[in-house]
């Protein structure tokens, strides 16, 4: 099951669905056209309008999500993770402490990485996650424009090395 928080219309949650990773369960957005948009590919998912508003999330075995990118992106005004916009990471940060999934999936700018990608994996490793960031650009699954993004995979401690060998015993 797949939690979403700042889903947009849904691509990271598709992505993860269509990769076999199980349903969605629940999706956070505040903007309505987007919530128009996830109503139609997903009528029977539990939605929430707000994630600063405080509530007890479904349990899932992934939270994922791309918290707002404009005050860390090369094209934003570039007051960090800490800004207004790109401050609402705190509360993706404590969603996944609510929830405790197994894995994590966090999206942003490639430009702006200096700004949040080193608070991003030291927050959810304080939270119990291993994780590792992946660089990767739309170029490189085909579409005719870059837009580089950071993806950062974290997993609870212990968890990747149970997969891994898992992954092993089986081949």
């Amino acid at each position: 099951m797949i939690g979403s928080l700042f889903s947009g219309i849904g691509g990271l949650e598709l992505g993860l669905e269509r990769a076999g990773l199980g349903p969605v369960r629940w999706q956070v957005e505040i903007d309505p056209f987007c919530r128009e948009v996830l109503t139609k590919h997903w009528p029977t998912v539990e939605r929430f309008k707000d994630v600063t508003q405080p509530r007890r999330y479904p349990k899932v075995e992934i939270v994922c999500g791309g918290f707002p990118c404009q005050d860390v992106s090369s094209a934003g005004k570039r007051r960090g993770i800490g800004g207004a916009r790109s401050g609402l990471w705190r509360h993706f940060a404590s969603v996944v402490r609510q929830v405790a999934p197994r894995v994590v999936v966090v999206e942003n700018v490639a430009s702006g990485k200096k700004k949040w990608l080193s608070t991003v994996r030291r927050d959810l490793h304080l939270l119990g996650y291993d994780s590792t960031a992946y660089a990767i650009s739309a170029a490189d699954v085909g579409s005719p424009h870059l837009r580089r993004r950071i993806f950062v995979v974290a997993y609870a401690h212990g968890v990747a090395s149970r997969t891994a060998a898992r992954s092993k015993g089986s081949s």
